[in-house]
């Protein structure tokens, strides 16, 4: 019986200094603080949000021919409407902005940097960066923003930090409205790393995807007059986006490009670089919308100046 007490003393001893060591250490949890002026809007970390901004964002009318009232009716309509966080605000970072903490040691901040390849006209990307014990673990970009003015084309990069997760989205918004490409959810561990816990693609039509994208194949024919009745013709074959021959005739010259690769701006839009001496003048942009496709871009524009993008004939 004696020895039954001092066990009980024993371990009574051993149960209040166990407790008091779980007061004295606090959770991870516990520690963790993100300021709410940069931890991006909760919608992006809501799935069932994201997959309805593809059929809530689509245009039913050509983007430029819309009203002011049908204007009001798609933004309204989009479901991205619902996003208030203000992004815009991380383009004018100029330092390093500490955002919050997970533990005592592990410090979160966000950083605007370079991206390392891109043709965007203009471009912002910021990245986050965990810190533990004053040195950088990992790192993860958050926030992109790419203007590509002659494809009329924006892509963005949102995100929402809650805790350790991490929520990204990545979004495409050209004439056609807005196309959702990827969602992804990411966690950070206690030892500042960050991992993958879930990814989900999308597409903007459901019978496409990245890996089989194959309506680009055909031969494809363009012609167009300026004011003076000079006659201007594109004659395009696409065996693959990775083979593509043109043949251009102006002034009733013809110029042959071959062994032309394509640039995909989003699943139905590429662009095509088939001369490099002319910068944006060696450039084009075919787009496909339902079952019809339009070429831009400045060759095109500068035709009829003010005819950005016009019909394309897919012959074959």
């Amino acid at each position: 019986m004696k020895n039954l007490i001092i066990l009980l003393s024993f371990l009574s001893i051993f149960s209040c200094k166990k407790a008091q060591e779980n007061v004295s250490k606090p959770s991870f949890s516990q520690e963790i603080s993100i300021d709410k002026n940069w931890n991006g809007d909760k919608l992006i970390s809501d799935l069932n949000f994201v997959s309805s901004i593809n059929p809530t964002c689509k245009l039913k009318t050509t983007f430029f021919n819309r009203s002011e009232k049908q204007i009001e009716e798609d933004d309204a309509k989009c479901t991205l409407s619902k996003i208030k966080f203000n992004y815009e605000k991380l383009n004018s970072i100029n330092k390093k902005n500490i955002i919050g903490k997970l533990a005592s040691n592990i410090e979160l901040f966000i950083k605007n940097n370079i991206p390392k390849s891109n043709n965007a006209d203009l471009s912002y990307q910021t990245t986050l960066y965990i810190e533990k014990n004053k040195t950088i673990t990992d790192s993860i970009v958050i926030y992109q923003s790419f203007n590509f003015s002659e494809a009329l084309t924006v892509k963005t990069k949102y995100y929402y930090l809650d805790k350790n997760e991490i929520y990204l989205l990545d979004i495409v918004e050209d004439e056609s409205g807005v196309n959702v490409e990827k969602w992804e959810h990411y966690k950070i561990n206690s030892s500042g790393k960050i991992s993958s816990v879930q990814q989900k693609s999308f597409s903007k039509d459901n019978n496409i995807t990245k890996t089989s994208i194959d309506f680009w194949k055909g031969k494809y024919h363009f012609e167009a007059s300026n004011r003076d009745e000079v006659k201007t013709i594109f004659n395009i074959i696409i065996n693959s986006l990775e083979d593509i021959s043109m043949d251009i005739t102006e002034e009733g010259t013809t110029n042959k490009y071959s062994k032309l690769k394509a640039e995909e701006i989003n699943y139905q839009k590429i662009k095509i670089k088939y001369n490099d001496s002319s910068d944006e003048m060696g450039v084009i942009y075919i787009e496909k919308s339902d079952d019809n496709y339009f070429i831009s871009g400045n060759p095109i524009y500068f035709i009829n100046p003010g005819n950005n993008e016009i019909p394309l004939q897919k012959i074959k």
